[in-house]
């Protein structure tokens, strides 16, 4: 019996370039600045560490500078983030937002 349907307008695309429009993306949602301190961002932080079992997608992903990012390394994001003295509730609720989080009411401390 033959298929009388097929799979039009597909192309391939390698790797490199995916990896690129990828990271493009997330850097964009975030204006190229650092989610933490919103100095200009150059790399990506993985919210909850690889080594803690988190995933290399978009929702674990945030934009970082190379300073938070190696501060952070794998300590939990919140906790590390809330003993800087650069602090940010309302970048913390984006934060929480951006990774699919719901914010706790009051789990936010007052600046």
């Amino acid at each position: 019996m033959p298929f009388d349907h097929q799979i039009d307008q597909t192309e391939l695309q390698p790797k490199k370039i995916t990896k690129a429009r990828f990271r493009r993306r997330i850097f964009a949602e975030w204006d190229h600045q650092c989610a933490y301190c919103t100095d200009p961002a150059d790399t990506l932080d993985h919210v909850l560490p690889r080594s803690k079992g988190g995933l290399t997608v978009a929702e674990n992903l945030i934009p970082a500078c190379r300073r938070c990012n190696g501060a952070k390394s794998s300590t939990d994001w919140r906790e590390w983030f809330r003993a800087q003295d650069w602090h940010c509730p309302e970048r913390e609720v984006r934060i929480d937002g951006w990774i699919g989080n719901t914010p706790h009411t009051g789990s936010i401390p007052s600046p």
